[in-house]
């Protein structure tokens, strides 16, 4: 009884084996021929920026005195393009760092245009649009939450679209106005 039991339990690690290793395979040729896809498109290296390079990686520091936290704020060139009539241009993103006054910090939290999505009910001018700047939006009070204003531009038309972000102290966003 030990025997076929311990035989039953061999056979079944060894099939479990085989069958993990032939699952293996399979992903690694969908990821080849979508790395394929993607390396065909060499589009994005003549994408255009729609704000200044003075502006990308510039830190703005902001702090209330009812408030007992600093928020820097620093806009980035993300690595994703959006693909337009008139041609590719670079999304953005903005860090956000929030520290204590004593040094420590709270959160950190990187967002980008496509975290406004989960929150509006109509996504298509987000996707359209790439993040033109990001400012901190003083509430002016001891809530516990931080108020961001995103604007957004659509690079064929110049128009602009501005999104509230409330986030509480762990950097979640809470909502979007």
């Amino acid at each position: 009884m030990k025997h076929s039991r311990l035989l039953l339990l061999v056979t079944g690690l060894l099939a479990a084996c085989g069958g993990s290793e032939q699952k293996k395979d399979k992903p690694t040729e969908v990821i080849a021929s979508t790395a394929d896809s993607v390396g065909a498109a060499p589009k994005r290296q003549n994408c255009q920026s729609i704000i200044g390079a003075e502006r990308l990686g510039k830190a703005n520091e902001y702090q209330e005195s009812a408030k007992p936290l600093k928020v820097t704020i620093t806009l980035e060139q993300d690595t994703s393009a959006t693909q337009t009539t008139k041609g590719c241009y670079f999304n953005n993103m903005v860090t956000v760092l929030a520290t204590k006054k004593s040094g420590s910090r709270v959160f950190k939290r990187t967002l980008t245009k496509d975290d406004l999505v989960y929150f509006t009910k109509n996504d298509t001018p987000i996707e359209e649009a790439v993040l033109q700047n990001t400012l901190y939006k003083p509430t002016f009070n001891g809530q516990k939450y931080i108020t961001l204003t995103m604007r957004l531009m659509e690079p064929v038309s110049k128009k602009t679209s501005d999104y509230t972000v409330y986030m509480n102290y762990f950097g979640e966003i809470v909502k979007v106005r």
